[in-house]
């Protein structure tokens, strides 16, 4: 998700002085690579107590506080699961007392894995994690924001246009609300850290939210084909049917498929941050094969 450039990690007067009231006196450890819509500083605590995890976003962006609340909104409904999620100590959406659209949750530890050298066991986990996800009571939470679409002009050269009018018409399916489950509304492997070969957290919650269970999927899917291949992104939606019992329905998957867009590449290795290589100019073709691949297992 796009949005206006982050402040510079710092930690300013205002910051100290609210983090002060949580936490106590802190001292930086590490800006937390990766992030493109906010800044997020890993922080000591002087007393002893365990790190803290501070997300700052820019106060030009006017969608921001809402993020907050959702993510706010999202902590608390995980705070009696077992899922591995950051704990909620503080937040300051409107960036009255911080200075800037503010949460202060716990410090998981955990490493974002890209290079991956089990591509096929790392998909099966994180359709794991989803599936136990979905799985949650469904709390009275908003629904998810829904992301406009990228447009499908890169999807159009060499398409069977039979093949694109069913693209089409699957993604302007309207999902049933009745179905709505927890989602985290950017599951993907950007947001999920590793630990002696097992996930041991999800991170980034302000995109939390009621939605269809193929919004999350199509999200994931579209990341895995983006890095990695159409493959990974088939096996990912094979192996979340497989887990939960139950049929992904292909709209709301192919709505968050169709949200790839021309500035992926130049975003995609703003992620990545060097972790691993990136081949931008394979993207569209990868994110094609899955969509086609898809529409032909929803026929």
């Amino acid at each position: 998700m796009l949005s206006s450039p982050a402040p510079r990690p710092s930690l300013d007067a205002s910051l100290r002085d609210w983090l002060r009231k949580s936490v106590g006196e802190v001292e930086l450890v590490r800006p937390l690579v990766g992030g493109i819509t906010g800044e997020m500083l890993q922080l000591r605590r002087r007393d002893g107590g365990a790190d803290v995890v501070v997300r700052r976003w820019s106060t030009t962006g006017r969608a921001h506080p809402d993020l907050v609340r959702r993510e706010v909104a999202g902590l608390a409904a995980l705070d009696a699961t077992d899922v591995p999620a950051p704990t909620l100590l503080d937040a300051d959406p409107d960036g009255t007392e911080s200075g800037c659209p503010t949460t202060l949750t716990t410090f998981l530890p955990g490493r974002v894995e890209l290079a991956l050298t089990d591509l096929r066991g790392t998909v099966r986990a994180m359709a794991a994690m989803l599936a136990h996800l979905h799985s949650l009571p469904a709390p009275p939470l908003e629904p998810c924001v829904q992301w406009g679409s990228g447009g499908v002009d890169w999807l159009e050269d060499g398409t069977d246009q039979g093949l694109l009018r069913e693209v089409r018409e699957l993604a302007a399916r309207p999902a049933d609300p009745m179905l709505a489950v927890l989602s985290h509304g950017d599951y993907q492997h950007f947001n999920v850290l590793w630990r002696d070969g097992a996930i041991s957290a999800v991170v980034d919650w302000p995109t939390a939210g009621l939605a269809d269970r193929g919004l999350d999927v199509g999200h994931c899917r579209l990341n895995l084909a983006v890095l990695h291949s159409a493959e990974a992104a088939m096996w990912f939606l094979e192996d979340y049917e497989q887990l939960t019992g139950e049929r992904v329905d292909p709209a709301a998957d192919i709505q968050r498929l169709l949200g790839f867009g021309p500035t992926w590449p130049e975003f995609i290795p703003l992620q990545v941050a060097g972790r691993t290589a990136v081949d931008g100019p394979g993207m569209a073709g990868r994110v094609r094969e899955t969509l086609l691949a898809t529409v032909r297992r929803a026929g």
